[in-house]
């Protein structure tokens, strides 16, 4: 796959914290859409007891997505940190 080659290529490539964040986060951007195919062979998991547990719980599909977005929620924040830190040192530079 083309896009993904040319994130390989920029992965190894970034040498800055912002660098390798936004590799990072457009790796996840790319993959998320591209999950529905990889979980295909599994049921749903089985809800493990207790109250308000019952039901069919969620399938790998939902778990993966879920833990995705909140990876790429992470990332957004940390690339915000960096760059108003390096703002900030910029503003402080003579």
């Amino acid at each position: 796959d083309r896009t993904a080659l040319i994130l390989d290529i920029f992965a190894q490539h970034a040498q800055t914290r912002e660098g390798k964040l936004q590799v990072e986060l457009a790796l996840y951007q790319y993959r998320l859409p591209r999950l529905t195919k990889m979980w295909t062979h599994l049921e749903r998991q089985s809800g493990m007891g207790g109250v308000g547990l019952r039901g069919p719980g969620e399938t790998q599909l939902e778990v993966d997505r879920r833990l995705i977005q909140n990876r790429l929620s992470l990332l957004k924040r940390q690339i915000d940190t960096v760059r108003t830190h390096r703002t900030r040192q910029a503003r402080r530079a003579p």
